[in-house]
């Protein structure tokens, strides 16, 4: 009986040492693992932002130009930045042989006018005596060739009122004409707004080039150059963000995108319309960022954790459930703000090596650290 106890005794010590021995066997196969820090594959939303470069512009730029070409321009009245109304006389043009026409025209008018005065005189003269002749005629006081000959008379006063007043109907469409080239010797604003560009000085002669540009009601908004990528992704009334010299300038939507596109710098462009007005120079710089509509990507990692092979093609390293690696081929897509979109290879909630660049190899046992539950406690 005796030595059965002392049996037992020794079976359970036995025992015990064993199931020490195999504790501390696992505790060292742990703590032999690297540890590898591991990002789950996730569904994220992407507001992503378009950058373009602009300038600022009128948004509805006006050219004043004249139809009289060669003339000397005697007087500019406005200049860069001045505001004008509609019908302000912004220059002024050299009249002296408009004006000689129209001084000349107004005394032949004159003289016409008169003209006509004495035969209507003569005419009303020559109808009297007709009338008077008629009557006697009648008692043959006199004879029917002198009627005859009164009519004659009286037709040709006639004839002759008519001619005046032709002349008189010519001459005046001559005036008109003197008095419209004079008014145009007077360039006036057709709109009201800023003054943005004076290409005439006082002295030059009037061509065929606009001598003034308007932006009409004083409008400012923003032209911006994009690329065929960027273009498809863009749509009218996107909201964007105007940035000038680092720091913001205005905000605005995208009014209007161009169906042109430059067939040397395949560029198109675009107009941003300002949500408030902006007082600032025609022309300056200005960057755009445009923000485009939220898109959720189901499945995405960190840009860190991908790799590509000699042929190009991205992979990761993902690690199982065991920590075991291996490489999984993937198929990618955009690229924002550090996040890579996975269209296939890989399911929400597998785990990948954090940094592609890490020495472990495909088949490596790896203790994983999960950074995304770092960052939540």
């Amino acid at each position: 009986m005796y030595f059965k106890q002392i049996f037992r005794l020794l079976l359970c010590a036995l025992f015990l040492t064993a199931c020490q021995d195999q504790q501390n066997n696992n505790e060292q196969t742990t703590h032999s693992l690297m540890k590898v820090n591991v990002v789950p594959v996730q569904t994220i939303d992407w507001a992503r932002t378009v950058s373009l470069s602009g300038n600022v512009v009128a948004k509805e730029d006006v050219a004043i130009s004249t139809a009289l070409q060669g003339l000397q321009v005697l007087e500019v009245k406005v200049d860069v930045g001045d505001w004008v109304e509609k019908g302000q006389v912004l220059a002024v043009l050299e009249q002296s042989n408009v004006q000689s026409q129209v001084m000349q025209n107004e005394a032949n008018l004159n003289r016409a006018k008169a003209n006509l005065t004495a035969q209507q005189a003569t005419l009303n003269e020559a109808e009297a005596t007709l009338k008077r002749y008629q009557q006697l005629a009648k008692s043959e006081a006199i004879s029917r060739m002198e009627v005859d000959q009164q009519k004659a008379k009286t037709q040709t006063a006639k004839a002759s009122v008519q001619a005046v007043q032709a002349e008189i109907a010519q001459i005046q469409a001559q005036l008109t004409d003197n008095k419209h080239q004079r008014k145009k010797a007077q360039v006036v604003a057709t709109v009201s707004g800023v003054v943005t560009k004076r290409t005439v000085e006082a002295g030059a002669l009037t061509g065929s080039s606009a001598l003034f540009n308007i932006a009409q009601n004083g409008e400012l908004e923003i032209q911006a150059e994009v690329g065929a990528d960027e273009l498809k992704l863009l749509s009218v009334g996107l909201n964007s963000t105007i940035i000038a010299d680092n720091a913001p300038l205005a905000s605005g939507q995208i009014r209007l995108i161009s169906p042109e596109m430059d067939s040397t710098s395949r560029l198109s462009k675009i107009r941003i319309r300002l949500n408030e007005p902006l007082k600032t120079a025609i022309g300056r710089y200005v960057q755009a960022n445009i923000q485009l509509p939220v898109r959720q990507v189901k499945t995405s990692l960190p840009f860190t954790a991908i790799s590509f092979d000699n042929n190009g093609k991205a992979f990761a390293k993902l690690v199982d459930l065991q920590g075991k690696v291996q490489n999984r081929p993937l198929e990618i897509g955009a690229i924002y703000q550090g996040m890579i979109e996975v269209l296939s290879g890989v399911e929400i909630g597998e785990l990948a090596v954090q940094q592609a660049g890490a020495f472990v190899d495909e088949g490596d046992i790896v203790e994983p650290v999960n950074t995304a539950n770092k960052g939540n406690k």
